[in-house]
């Protein structure tokens, strides 16, 4: 077994178009091509050893899943077999609970981004509250993915995270963003000083949500809420699922208990028992 081999195969062959870069979770994995066989064993040596440097058992989770990756894609297109021993690997990791914001907070964090005049990310947390789109998904947008006349947004299933195409509808509020967004031919998120997409708010918003004094907060919790807004209104988790752009219902359940009709209900079915 040459781990070497099967790394860099993957990275020619099936990472060669991908939107993501991978070269330090690579360099990090490197650290098994010093082995000529891969036991469970050794993959606990590297996770203790990755441990000692700091890093948190989701961060090696994700590079054991490229590897585990690499070496499925590898038996698929190779002549070979063996058992990919990363295969069910999995660290226990923290439970993040989402956050969701309500309207009043949702306010404040637009206050803020508006009040010190970085009116792109006022933009861009509308958006993300009234679209659920992710933020690459966002940031990434361009004007050949935006029908204002129809209103609705195309995000290509080369940039969507489940590979697969997704039309989102755009509301009123939506819309009038578009409109003053509209400065730039190309990308709806423009940086004139890199001639090319806005790579992140990360920063901006961070600075925001301190001033609107909402605690810990991450973009992606603006994805969360908007999937909060729907459910509490009654909005079928189908629907929500399709807004969102999930491959899979199962996925859209975390927010079924925000539902009106939730468990608390079903327990009036059963009988008095005093």
């Amino acid at each position: 077994m040459n781990v070497r081999e099967i790394v860099e195969f993957y990275a020619r062959n099936g990472l060669f178009d991908s939107k993501y870069t991978y070269s330090d979770k690579i360099m990090h994995l490197e650290w098994f091509y010093q082995f000529d066989e891969v036991s469970i064993e050794l993959i606990n040596e590297y996770c203790a050893y990755r441990k000692l440097q700091g890093v948190k058992n989701s961060t090696i989770n994700r590079e054991l899943n490229l590897i585990k990756s690499a070496f499925n894609y590898y038996l698929k297109h190779k002549n070979v077999t063996f058992k990919n021993v990363f295969n069910g690997f999995r660290l226990f990791e923290d439970d993040y609970i989402p956050k969701f914001l309500n309207a009043t907070e949702c306010q404040k964090l637009l206050f803020a981004a508006k009040r010190y005049n970085n009116y792109l990310l006022h933009d861009f947390i509308l958006l993300a509250l009234n679209t659920g789109c992710r933020a690459s998904e966002l940031t990434t947008l361009t004007w050949d993915n935006v029908s204002i006349n129809d209103r609705f947004l195309i995000i290509r299933n080369s940039l969507s995270k489940n590979k697969k195409t997704v039309y989102k509808p755009i509301n009123d509020t939506s819309f009038d963003a578009l409109i003053r967004l509209k400065t730039h031919r190309k990308y709806v998120f423009y940086n004139p000083k890199t001639n090319n997409h806005i790579k992140s708010f990360r920063r901006g918003f961070q600075c925001a949500a301190q001033r609107a004094d909402l605690g810990h907060l991450r973009i992606h919790d603006l994805r969360h809420t908007f999937a909060s807004f729907l459910v509490k209104q009654g909005v079928p988790i189908y629907h929500v699922s399709t807004l969102l752009g999930h491959s899979d219902t199962r996925i859209t359940q975390r927010y079924a208990h925000l539902a009106p009709e939730n468990l608390h209900e079903v327990l009036k079915c059963l009988p008095s028992l005093v």
